[in-house]
């Protein structure tokens, strides 16, 4: 088998069927291709496998491309990137497909199948009733190549077929060592399909047929000088046929790494139910690109025991700690687990990170689409400075930045009907004595308040109510956001001023029958 050289620069691709947005299991086939392009200095190639005419169209590619883009993951060539071994479109390749095509006849390695998909459901359902693998009879492989083309000058439709080798398949997998496949296991394979009238009309694939998956793949592999091929562990069956194709057109083999594969929380193979949605809907939610990737990167790998993150958490590394670090000895051979709640908890540790404008960029959008007229209307007319301090207040209690609209209408006016825990709190029979010297305290206080005003309060409140710990701020909190966790006072009451924070205890009194 001869491999591709190990000393040339390392070049990967991401090939997928544009047929809609970017789901996250190719997001993390694609994010393991582009580190391990940029951890070796080397080359990523996206390849849009696109021959399947009826799903696949250039409206979907944008869209997949769109996601690709929202990552902020940089490829080195690809449709809207040319380079020296386009095009990067599989259905802008028929003519190299058919080209290597006829190489095969030629050379007596292929041959014309003129087998039904009738007559080959049927002779497979024999053999497993027999109880025989149901592989390829060889009908068409003792067809002349003379008796097929006077059958195809005829009229008679057909497909190619590879003639495979009697023989062992074995390969180096970097994931999973020695992977053997036995001889008589695989049987002669379609590389082209038999063409359909609507393809012959148009010309499509050279009158051969629309190429086959497998020998698309082992032919742009080779001519896009692809040496390292990563991909999910679904593939591996793949393997056999494409190698004895890279051997049998006198491509260099290149190595394999088929990645493990990824489940949902209930164990079960990863679907949209249980997470695999698509890469835009999870952007929109307000899951940031860098949490995304990096929950991504521990799916399946895991970091050298020796890195000592910048984050102080083992899990959290930026890209430029994966591009670093990431090798193909840190692929795991078990499967992972797509846990929704850990990609939340590592999503709000993102935003907390980030500075007050970053989120209030971020978030902005959100604010603008709220369906709160309060937050809606109310984030026009603040501020931006502003709202910066209200997203330094309420940063640290979301998931996810689209809830920060819902988290930060509170300080918007958005005021509502006290929830349980608040009531709760107010239950307490100190929390009226505390919410009266709360206001009492307010009042002697100027209207703009510092986060000094705010421990000064706490101090003449608890000192006039004998109260400590949390029958004392709790009831403040209430009665200032009427909400019974949040942000912390001495953030929160600054921004709303002493009139915002009086309008909201006399709302509080009111709903305890204080007033």
């Amino acid at each position: 088998m001869a491999l591709a050289p190990s000393d040339a620069e390392v070049r990967v691709r991401f090939a997928p069927s544009p047929t809609g947005y970017l789901h996250v299991g190719g997001v993390r086939t694609l994010l393991f291709n582009w580190l391990y392009a940029k951890n070796r200095g080397g080359k990523l190639i996206l390849r849009i496998e696109d021959t399947d005419q009826k799903r696949s169209t250039r409206e979907s590619e944008q869209l997949m491309m769109s996601d690709i883009h929202g990552l902020d993951i940089d490829y080195d060539e690809g449709p809207d990137k040319p380079g020296p071994y386009g095009p990067y479109r599989q259905s802008e390749r028929m003519g190299i497909y058919a080209d290597h095509a006829r190489k095969l006849l030629d050379a007596g390695k292929a041959f014309y199948c003129f087998c039904t998909d009738e007559e080959i459901t049927r002779k497979r359902e024999v053999a497993m009733k027999m109880g025989k693998q149901p592989l390829y009879d060889g009908t068409c492989r003792k067809v002349s190549r003379a008796e097929a083309d006077a059958r195809l000058k005829k009229g008679d439709k057909a497909g190619i077929r590879f003639m495979a080798p009697d023989q062992d398949i074995a390969f180096d997998d970097a994931v999973r060592g020695t992977v053997t496949f036995k001889a008589g296991t695989i049987g002669d394979f379609m590389i082209t399909r038999t063409p359909t009238d609507e393809e012959l009309e148009k010309g499509l694939g050279d009158g051969l047929g629309m190429p086959v998956y497998n020998f698309a793949v082992v032919v742009d592999d080779a001519l896009m000088k692809i040496n390292h091929v990563l991909r999910a562990e679904e593939h591996l069956a793949n393997t056999p046929k494409q190698i004895m194709l890279f051997e049998a057109l006198g491509f260099p083999v290149p190595k394999f790494a088929h990645m493990a594969m990824v489940l949902g929380s209930d164990r079960q193979k990863l679907s949209k139910r249980n997470g695999d949605t698509s890469t835009h809907d999870y952007l929109a939610k307000g899951f940031l690109p860098d949490a995304m990737l990096n929950f991504l990167s521990l799916l399946g790998w895991w970091p050298p025991a020796e890195l000592k993150p910048a984050s102080g958490h083992p899990e959290i590394l930026s890209r430029a700690e994966l591009i670093r670090t990431f090798s193909l000895d840190g692929l795991q051979k078990a499967a992972a687990v797509f846990d929704m709640q850990k990609l939340l908890w590592m999503n709000s540790f993102y935003i907390k990170a980030l500075s007050g404008s970053e989120v209030a960029k971020l978030a902005r959008p959100y604010f603008e689409a709220s369906e709160l007229p309060a937050v809606a209307e109310g984030v026009k007319k603040n501020s931006e400075a502003w709202l910066i301090s209200v997203m330094e207040a309420v940063k640290g209690s979301v998931n996810l930045i689209s809830e920060l609209p819902q988290a930060a209408a509170f300080l918007f006016g958005a005021e509502g009907e006290l929830d349980a825990s608040a009531k709760e709190v107010l239950s307490q029979p100190t929390a009226g004595d505390v919410v009266k010297a709360f206001e009492a305290a307010l009042q002697a206080r100027p209207e703009k308040l510092t986060e000094q005003d705010v421990a000064d309060i706490q101090k003449e409140v608890g000192a006039k109510t004998s109260s400590k710990g949390k029958l004392l701020f709790m009831p403040m909190r209430v009665a200032a956001t009427g909400q019974a966790h949040g942000p912390e006072l001495k953030l929160v009451i600054p921004l709303l001023g002493r009139e915002g924070v009086l309008k909201r205890v006399n709302l509080v009194k009111r709903q305890m029958g204080l007033a």
